[in-house]
């Protein structure tokens, strides 16, 4: 689409950055651990806009592929004008999803509020504990 700014990473890709010798200077190394999680990983996938109209197509474009991949809402933000909806399907146990959606939509600091929607789409196998400690490594640094 016109107006649509895209990045798409595939599983080559992936599998490219898996292969990086890494130095580990200790067992936590947050770098090894960024490398472990995308060795499994499928696609990742993100679409960006600040077309109005077209911000419009991708809600439906989300809902319609919320429905059609039977994803879960697993939370749900508003924040300042901006909203952000986040959905998962579930993978071969309750530790591990296949998929991720994100959908962030609404104005911001970067867009002078303009009207900005995001879609950001992980799939593979992605393991829930592994990403949440990294989450909280990061989050603790910022």
């Amino acid at each position: 689409m016109d107006n649509v700014s895209s990045i798409v990473i595939n599983k080559d890709a992936f599998q490219l950055l898996s292969k990086f010798n890494v130095h580990v200077d200790g067992e936590n190394n947050e770098a090894m651990e960024v490398f472990k999680m995308i060795q499994d990983l499928k696609e990742l996938r993100v679409f960006k806009t600040n077309d109005a109209a077209i911000s419009n197509q991708m809600s439906e474009m989300v809902s319609t592929a919320i429905k059609k991949s039977k994803l879960t809402q697993l939370m749900r933000i508003k924040e300042q004008g901006a909203r952000v909806k986040i959905y998962v399907k579930t993978g071969k146990d309750k530790d591990y999803v296949s998929e991720v959606l994100m959908f962030v939509k609404g104005g911001s600091k970067m867009t002078k509020g303009e009207a900005e929607s995001v879609i950001i789409s992980l799939s593979g196998t992605i393991d829930v504990n592994k990403l949440s400690k990294l989450a909280d490594k990061f989050s603790k640094e910022s």
